[in-house]
């Protein structure tokens, strides 16, 4: 389905995994906070991709995105945005969904032990980009 509904509903995703993750920080379970910034991340681009092509069923939305900026009815506006945000929806993927979801399987080490500070700190700051992009390109699409 690409629609305005799912968009916002993707959005809504994205905003409420993000406030989960910068909760997480607090507390500091950097393991579910990169695992809610991972999520937030890839609902954001859903929501963005929405707009112009169903969103895929995949935790990987860096290649989506990109494929967009090919589309003839992706305005100018909303590719140079995309442009700008690809790199924060990159490596955010499955692998992390994993790590932060399972931990090192093979290792055993769980999550919260594998997880550091400046790891889920870094997918918190990429989701946050990432999120106030897909507000902003929802918001342009919305006026239109």
């Amino acid at each position: 389905m690409n629609s305005p509904n799912e968009s916002f509903y993707r959005l809504k995703l994205a905003t409420g995994y993000l406030t989960d993750a910068e909760k997480d920080t607090k507390e500091k379970r950097w393991d579910k906070c990169l695992g809610s910034a991972q999520e937030a991340i890839e609902n954001a681009g859903k929501s963005i991709l929405a707009h112009f092509r169903p969103a895929p069923h995949t935790h990987e939305v860096d290649e989506p995105l990109e494929n967009l900026l090919q589309n003839k009815n992706v305005p100018e506006e909303i590719k140079r945005k995309i442009r700008e945000g690809l790199d924060d929806f990159r490596d955010m993927g499955m692998d992390v969904h994993i790590r932060a979801t399972y931990g090192d399987e093979e290792a055993q080490i769980p999550p919260w032990d594998l997880i550091a500070e400046a790891e889920g700190m870094g997918g918190l700051g990429k989701a946050r980009r990432a999120v106030n992009l897909a507000q902003s390109i929802y918001d342009e699409m919305s006026k239109e």
